[in-house]
C-alpha cells in the first residue's frame, strides 16, 4: 500500500513537473514568438513648418529735384512810396523769337509786375527806366526790349503806368553767358534809382 502510494505520488510530480516546463516553454515561445510578430513601432509625427517671411519693407524713392531756373514772386525795395515792382519770373533764353544775343552773351528775360503808387503822376517808361547789374562781372546793363520785335507775351519797351495802378509785362537784357546772380533796378527819367530787387540767381 505504502509502495502504491509512493508510486502514484511521484508519477503526479514527474507529471506536474512536465506540465510546468511545458507550459514555461509554450509560454516563452508564445511571447518570444509575439515578440517577432509584432516589433516595436517608432511613430514619428511629421510637421509642415511654414516659411517665414520677412516683413515687407517700404522702399521711398525719392524723385529727382532739379534748381528752378525762375524767381517767383520776389518784391522789390522801394526806395519811396512812388513804385513797387514784383519779380515774377526769370529765365536764360538763347534765342527770342528770330533774334539772338551778342557772341558771348545771353538774354535774361524779366518777367515783373510795377505798381504805380504815386499819389500825383503817372509812372512813364522806356528801357533805359530798367538796369541788370551782373555781379559776377561787374557791370551794368540797360535794357534792350523794344530791339527783340516778336517773341515776348507783353514786352515793357515804353509806356505810362497811370496813378495808383499797375502793369506785368517782360523785360529783356542781355547778359554774359557765365553771369548767374543779378540785381535789377527801376529809375525815373533822371536816372534817380525807385526800387530795386537784389540776389535774382539764375543758373
Amino acid at each position: 500500500m505504502m509502495k502504491t502510494k509512493f508510486v502514484i505520488c511521484s508519477v503526479l510530480i514527474i507529471g506536474v513537473t512536465a506540465c510546468i516546463i511545458s507550459a514555461g516553454c509554450t509560454s516563452t515561445q508564445s511571447v518570444q514568438s509575439s515578440a517577432r510578430s509584432n516589433p516595436p513601432t517608432i511613430t514619428t509625427t511629421s510637421q509642415t513648418l511654414s516659411p517665414t517671411t520677412a516683413p515687407g519693407t517700404k522702399v521711398t524713392t525719392l524723385a529727382p529735384t532739379t534748381a528752378p531756373t525762375a524767381i517767383i514772386s520776389t518784391a522789390g525795395t522801394p526806395m519811396n512810396d512812388g513804385v513797387s515792382v514784383i519779380l515774377n519770373s526769370a529765365v536764360k533764353k538763347i534765342k527770342i523769337g528770330s533774334s539772338g544775343p551778342l557772341p558771348g552773351n545771353i538774354f535774361l528775360v524779366l518777367d515783373v509786375t510795377i505798381q504805380n503808387n504815386d499819389k500825383n503822376k503817372d509812372f512813364e517808361y522806356t528801357d533805359s527806366s530798367f538796369a541788370i547789374y551782373d555781379k559776377l562781372n561787374k557791370n551794368r546793363r540797360t535794357a534792350l526790349t523794344y530791339k527783340i520785335p516778336g517773341g515776348l507775351n507783353s514786352p515793357l519797351t515804353s509806356g505810362t503806368i497811370p496813378l495808383k495802378s499797375k502793369k506785368t509785362g517782360q523785360i529783356v537784357f542781355g547778359v554774359l553767358d557765365n553771369s548767374t546772380t543779378y540785381k535789377f533796378y527801376v529809375t525815373d527819367s533822371t536816372g534817380t534809382v525807385l526800387t530795386s530787387i537784389d540776389n535774382i540767381n539764375v543758373p
